[in-house]
């Protein structure tokens, strides 16, 4: 993996079952073909209903070759059991309005857009927090009916 501007880098963290990519520069057909093994590699690692936080602030205008990779990229983590994908971008940039037109013809998930790593971050961690049991409440009506005649001592 490149370690100059043009870079995709990819890391997991167990304990949070959260893969981490980082996409910076003008990435070509090749820098995007590896990422997706990087990325295989990763999500062997992660258990379903891992997430997903995809960095894109220093990443430029993508080039359309790309764009069958990165859908090979959404299609296999959604059905690896993906929960969550978190993506990290400025909104008012180029890569922005690519990213949500890409994903718009995309149904598996739908990602979520913040504007810091901090921010996804604590996003996920606060999904993650509400993981414990939970109970579907079932409004019903319910009858009761009192007997007078019992007594209790």
């Amino acid at each position: 993996m490149k370690d100059d501007a043009n870079s995709l880098k990819v890391r997991v963290d167990i304990p949070r079952n959260r893969l981490y990519c980082v996409i910076a520069g003008k990435i070509t057909s090749k820098d995007i073909a590896e990422f997706f093994t990087d990325i295989r590699f990763g999500v062997a690692d992660l258990k379903p209903g891992f997430d997903v936080i995809t960095d894109l602030t220093k990443c430029h205008v993508g080039h359309l070759a790309v764009i069958p990779t990165f859908r090979k990229i959404m299609h296999y983590i959604a059905s690896k059991g993906v929960r969550e994908v978190v993506r990290v971008v400025n909104k008012n940039s180029m890569v922005f309005r690519q990213a949500v037109n890409i994903t718009s013809h995309f149904r598996s998930y739908k990602p979520i857009y913040v504007e810091t790593l901090e921010e996804a971050d604590e996003l996920l961690d606060q999904v993650n927090a509400r993981k414990g049991l939970r109970f579907c409440l079932i409004r019903a009506k319910a009858d009761s009916i009192a007997d007078d005649s019992v007594t209790v001592a």
